[in-house]
């Protein structure tokens, strides 16, 4: 079994004189207690006022927080850790030219020996993505096109690309990242997002809100493997079943998803304990209940 831990880069930690501390405390713990990754969410602002549906819960609405920048974090991270994996959860496409994202993402697959997982996705907060000049209801082919770049970034030695949102050509990007190319895994839920795992995903990073809602996701992956000619055993698939709220819940849920025969697991830990001393020993409580 995998299991990878979001880290509370977003929250009371993220903010003041105790995060540098926190973060570093709870990622070598982390390294410690055997995780196999380590991640972190994207925001770059929180509009005051919110009319988009946060799509992860019942509610549809989200608590607004400090929340540091994920390529900045996880370069700090990568350098208080050693072997851990360090991942996006996820980075929002449209947020950031392709081009820089592709060279920071590079660099830090370079500093950090080859460990980064470049979890990706298209947004759902319009306010934000419209704020920062990203066209929301074309995200989607947006956000495939920068893939394409990044892709074309990473592994080409004379990248060249033309396309209707990013074109570039007769120029050097390096340096290029340790893994040809990182691995790219693919959040969200969608028909339309499970298309984008099989076009352009090592993996899909599923978030269900319920174990029938991931069958459906599931349903919706498997019909865009096959059109596309690829197998389902060729997609690993990491569950984070973030309608929990502790260590017990989640082992309930985890039991549920592993005996379809899943494997690799995240958990929003943070989330489950007050203070850095609480959250220290939920993470050995589930380090222990699950045998790492």
């Amino acid at each position: 079994m995998k299991f990878g831990m979001f880290l509370p880069t977003v929250g009371p930690y993220a903010s003041g004189p105790d995060a540098l501390h926190t973060q570093r405390t709870l990622a070598q713990q982390a390294e410690t207690l055997g995780f196999d990754s380590i991640w972190v969410p994207d925001h770059v602002v929180f509009p005051k006022t919110i009319n988009s549906t946060y799509p992860y819960n019942d509610t549809g609405r989200i608590r607004t927080a400090p929340i540091l920048d994920p390529l900045v974090a996880l370069s700090f991270l990568a350098g208080v850790t050693t072997s851990i994996k360090l991942g996006t959860f996820v980075l929002v496409l449209p947020h950031r030219n392709p081009i820089v994202t592709a060279k920071m993402w590079a660099s830090l697959d370079v500093l950090s020996g080859g460990r980064t997982i470049f979890g990706a996705g298209i947004g759902w907060l319009e306010e934000e993505i419209t704020l920062l000049g990203a066209p929301f209801r074309r995200r989607g082919a947006l956000s495939d096109e920068y893939l394409r770049a990044m892709k074309t970034l990473w592994t080409q030695p004379d990248p060249e690309f033309e396309g209707e949102f990013v074109s570039f050509s007769d120029i050097e990007c390096e340096p290029k990242p340790l893994q040809q190319p990182p691995p790219i895994w693919i959040g969200g839920h969608s028909a339309r997002a499970m298309r984008r795992v099989v076009e352009f995903g090592d993996g899909w990073l599923a978030v269900p809100k319920s174990v029938a809602a991931f069958h459906e996701s599931l349903g919706a992956l498997r019909v865009a493997a096959e059109q596309a000619g690829r197998a389902m055993s060729d997609i690993p698939i990491m569950i984070s079943p973030m309608y929990v709220d502790s260590v017990d819940a989640y082992i309930e849920e985890f039991k549920r998803y592993s005996g379809m025969g899943y494997d690799s697991f995240f958990a929003a830990l943070p989330f489950w304990a007050r203070g850095l001393d609480g959250i220290q020993q939920a993470m050995d409580d589930f380090a222990r209940k699950m045998n790492m």
